[in-house]
This record gives C-alpha cells, structure tokens and sequence, in this order.
C-alpha cells in the first residue's frame, strides 16, 4: 500500500469521527426542569445559538379579538410531524409599548408545562417542565382586567441543546370590558412576626451542625446551615436555614459522593410567600424531580421567612425508598447544600452549592463541619494537560512523519534527522502530559468514579487513551532496521496506535465539556471543531502537494536520458525535495493555529 493511501485512512478516520461528535452534540438537552428566571429578559437559553431558518414551529391563537375579561389558549405546536421541541418560553407583550403583561395559567393535571415568575411578577411566562420531545403543548393566558389594545405572544422553542428558534405570533386585539373593575387594594399585611427560630443553639453538643462561611456559627452569621439530630430509632430532625430573596430555596441533600447525582434531597422552599418543605431526588443525569408522595415519617413541624432568611424544620425517617434506591442515614453520606430560585413544581438549577469534606452519619454525629468548596486545581491541571498534550503537541507531531521526512534534508540534531527530532521531543511532551494528567485526575476523584459507561464514558475513553499512548514509546524502541523485512508491520502498527490514541483523546476532550464537573462554556465545542477541522485541512492540503510533487517527479524522470553515473557525477549535495517551503509555511500556520485554539480552552478551563 502507498504512502498516500495510509494518509487517506487517517483522513477518514478523522472525518467520521468529527460526524460522530456533531451528532453527539445534537442529542444533549436543555434545562429540563424548565427555563430559569434569568432567561426572561433575553428569552435566550444559555446554550446553542438562535437558528436564522424560519421556524419549524408555531403559536396558534384560538381568537385573535377578545375581551379583557375573557381568556385565551394558545398552542405551541410543530408545523411538520417531523420535528419535535423539547423546551419552550412564551410570554405575552403590549404591541405597542413591548411590555410583558397579562399572566398564564396551567392546568395541574398535565405534566407539560409551568408558570414562571419573571420581572417579579408571578405566572407572566409559561415554560417547560420536562425536556421530553413534544409536538403541541397548550397554555391559557388571561389580560389585565383593564387592558385595551394589542397583544403579541413571543415564544422561543428549544430544539437541541445546539438550536433554538424565536417566533412571534399575530396580533390578538383586547377590548376593555365594561365590567373591568381597576383595584389599588392590596393583601392585607401583619406587623405580626413569627419568632425567629435559634438554628444555632445546641450545635456541636445536642445535634450536629455543618454551615457555611466557615466559622459562622459561632458568629451566627451563617449563609446556609443544616442541623440534624436523633429522635428515635425510625426519625431525625433536620432544620434547614439559609439567605433567600423571594421565590427561591435552600436545599440539603444526602449523597454517597461529593457530587450531584442519585441523592436524597430535602428542600425548604419560598414560593408565592408560602414557606414548605419536599423530598425530591436528584437523578443520574444531575435533574431534579420532586416526590408527589412523601415518605412516610416525612413532617414539617416548623416553618418561617424573616428577614431574608428561610427556615424549615423537618421530621424525616432514617430509612426509606426514592426512586427505587434504598437510602439509611445509619450510614454515612456526604451532605450537599444549594439555593437558587423555585417554581410551583420544582426548585430550578442552584445559584450557590456547597458539600461537606467528610462522610458522617447524621444519626450520631454532634459535630460542627463547614461547607467547603472543593479546590479545582487538579481538574484544571487534568485538563490542561491533555489540551497541550493533544490539541498541540501529538497533533503537531504526528505531521512529521508523515510529510516532512524530505524537508530540512542534511540537517541534523545529536545525529538524527531534524524532522524525527521535532516528532520525538512532541511525542514524547504528550506521553509526559498524558501520564502526568492521568495521575492527577485519578488522585483527585478517588479512583475510578462509579457512573456507568453509558452516562459518562469519558473515564473509559480517557483510560483507553492513556494505555495506548504509554505503549507507543515501548513500540518504538523495537523498532526495526530500516531495512528489516518485517519492518512494514512495525510501521503500521505505530502509525494505527498513534491515529487511535490521537483520535480518543479529542473525542475525550470533547466529552469533558458535557461533563458538570469541568464547567465549560459551550463556545469550547466550537473551539475544539476549529481544531480538527485545521488539523484534516492540513493534512488534505499536505497530502495534495506530495501527491502533486510525486506526479511531476515520475514524469520528469521519463524525459531523462541520462544514465545514473552522468546522474550521480551532476548531483550536489542533497537538498530539499521540491516543495519544501510550501510544507514549512503550511506546517508553521497550522502550529500558529493550534496553539492559538489550544491556550483558548486552557483560558476556559482556568477561568471554570
């Protein structure tokens, strides 16, 4: 087989491999739980980038003239019955001012779809509440009781994690109802307030406490706390107290490791000026789902808001079943706590999160902990690593042999060829890197992490990785002479090690920006495309010139009448084959290139 021939194989390899991550893209989700609040203004997700195709979906009115006093459905539907949506916002707008009015209710029955409350007003947006593939969901939205004039509904459908699209619908014309009655009156206030409960009171003597900022609790001064103590063999009491504005949470959660997934959590929520606790259960894929039905023990006995700050006092049972997964606070587990806003059915993505640094059974501990945010150092060292491992140096290595064997001809670095001196220092910096983040991530998570292949299958990938890249220099020192007639085996099998360990580790990189733990923005995606689609380029491009340069010279060398002493007797000394120049500025630009992407999601991921 040619040279030219095992070139394309790599060409190929790298191709399919680029369709693979795109679908991949294509098939991660939006929130699932709904549109946060911070969305509102904008309408944007925080994720993809709005399509400029025209919309694949609509928002039907059922009447486009009504009365102030009456209401209105509206449909969020696909055109085709090819496409589907998974995430929507829809809000109601004054058409000639562009204010949000008018608010939205939801049928509690159906599992589609929740209110919001955006610009401090309660249910004036309507949003997803699963990231299930829809085809028509159905809300009704009511105007201000005063309201004369026209009304446009603005709707964002999230398509993929990748594509959302916006759309307007028609005009809908209100006429002010003659029984429109305007009131200033507001709810009656108390200047009653509730006592404020002593959540620091017994810490470290009659239950245990772990709170953060550290050393708030003998400052009483704690951002987030959580007490736990025995009441008797089936039951603890919890006590969760935290900082809040309005409609938001503070939420513990059992887990058997210091990361979101597969939890028990208990939340104290502040919703519509109602304070209530729930059990809900953090699943696998890092989604929260509240429990219609509490487990049985599960009692609030206290609650109150004072002051910005919430408090729950909770009986909860040490033994009891979520989701199919036995919990028993007899043993030990980590404790997680978080705030962040809440709506009607569920508590949205945390703003703040904390976990403890130990283990500790809350049936026995009266100890003080506090929350500590776990150092990251580490993980940015683990990716750092492999982005200048992979992204720059192997990547730049593996064009040596391939294309430069003829380029700096007579020049020599301790008796080797310049080019093989360029291939081994770069190689042999990823196998460092490699090692050296291999190591590193293994020490900071424990060992090996417990989620499954098909949740997470940047472990295995990473340790596949890593086995072939710590082979190859190995390989090589059995390298055979050059002329050894079974030195064709040697050079397939190095170059097939090389192109896998190369083609794994950026297919790992880019699984690490799906990853919560490496929080990435989504621009990293289309940084690490930049890259292979410069690196296939430059090797197109190169394999074209020595194609291009192979042809000229057989046919050259058929127009030669010259016999081989003649030949040899005009030869100078050996220089360049043509082309040289060429390859050096293609090979300088790509480096250029490279670097320049590769130190972009080194920023990235020390700025997560």
């Amino acid at each position: 087989m040619t040279k030219s021939s095992t070139l394309s194989t790599g060409h190929y390899l790298w191709v399919a491999t680029l369709w693979f991550l795109c679908l991949r893209l294509e098939s991660v989700t939006a929130y699932s739980a709904g549109a946060p609040t911070s969305a509102c203004p904008s309408m944007n997700p925080d994720h993809g980038s709005s399509s400029n195709n025209p919309s694949p979906f609509e928002s039907l009115l059922n009447q486009t003239e009504m009365l102030s006093n009456e209401s209105l459905k509206l449909t969020m539907q696909s055109v085709t019955t090819e496409k589907t949506f998974r995430g929507f916002l829809i809000m109601g707008f004054d058409a000639v001012t562009d204010l949000v009015i008018g608010t939205f209710q939801i049928d509690l029955s159906q599992d589609q779809s929740q209110t919001l409350k955006c610009f401090n007003t309660y249910d004036t947006a309507a949003t997803h509440r699963s990231s299930s593939k829809k085809t028509s969901v159905i809300v009704e939205w009511t105007p201000p009781m005063d309201f004369d004039g026209s009304v446009i509904f603005k709707t964002t459908f999230v398509e993929s994690k990748s594509t959302y699209y916006k759309q307007v619908s028609k005009e809908v014309k209100i006429k002010r109802s003659d029984t429109a009655i305007s009131s200033t009156t507001g709810p009656a206030l108390t200047t009653e307030e509730p006592e404020t409960p002593n959540v620091y009171e017994g810490c470290g003597t009659s239950k245990g406490c772990a709170a953060t900022p550290s050393g708030c609790i003998g400052l009483r001064n704690c951002l987030m706390i959580n007490t736990y103590k025995k009441l008797d063999d089936d039951n603890i009491q919890l006590e969760i107290y935290g900082q809040i504005t309005g409609d938001e949470y503070v939420a513990v959660a059992f887990s058997t490791d210091r990361k979101m997934g597969e939890d028990s959590v208990v939340e104290c929520v502040n919703n519509r000026n109602t304070v209530m606790a729930y059990q809900s259960y953090n699943t696998p894929e890092k989604i929260n789902s509240r429990i219609q039905s509490q487990s049985p023990g599960f009692n609030l006995t206290l609650t109150a808001f004072i002051d910005g700050f919430i408090y729950c006092k909770v009986q909860h049972p040490i033994r009891y079943t979520l989701n199919n997964i036995a919990f028993d606070l007899n043993q030990p587990y980590y404790l997680l706590m978080a705030s962040g806003p809440t709506g009607d059915f569920n508590i949205q993505q945390h703003t703040t999160d904390e976990s403890s640094s130990l283990a500790l059974t809350v049936t026995n501990a009266l100890c003080i902990q506090y929350f500590t945010e776990p150092s990251r150092v580490l993980k940015q060292l683990h990716g750092s690593f492999m982005v200048i491992a992979w992204l720059m140096a192997a990547s730049t290595g593996l064009l040596m042999p391939r294309y430069m064997k003829k380029t700096w001809v007579g020049k020599q670095f301790m008796k080797k060829d310049l080019w093989f001196v360029y291939h081994r220092g770069l190689m042999v910096l990823a196998w460092t890197l490699t090692v050296a983040g291999f190591i590193i991530i293994f020490v900071d998570v424990g060992g090996w992490v417990s989620e499954s292949v098909s949740e997470n299958p940047h472990p295995l990938i990473g340790c596949i990785t890593t086995v072939l890249a710590f082979i190859q220099p190995f390989m090589a020192l059995m390298r055979p002479g050059p002329n050894a007639p079974n030195r064709y085996i040697f050079n397939w099998a190095h170059m097939l090690v090389g192109y896998s360990a190369h083609i794994l580790a950026i297919t790992c990189i880019f699984l690490a920006v799906e990853m919560e733990e490496a929080e990435l923005p989504y621009e990293t995606y289309w940084i690490l495309t930049a890259h292979i689609c410069c690196y296939v380029g430059a090797h197109i491009i190169l394999t074209v010139k020595i194609r291009i340069f192979i042809f000229e010279t057989l046919y050259l060398a058929t127009r030669k009448n010259e016999n081989s002493d003649d030949v040899k007797q005009k030869e100078g000394p050996r220089k360049d084959d043509q082309g040289s120049s060429i390859r050096k500025t293609i090979l300088g630009a790509y480096v250029c290139v490279a670097i320049g992407l590769g130190i972009t999601v080194v920023v990235f991921i020390a700025a997560a």
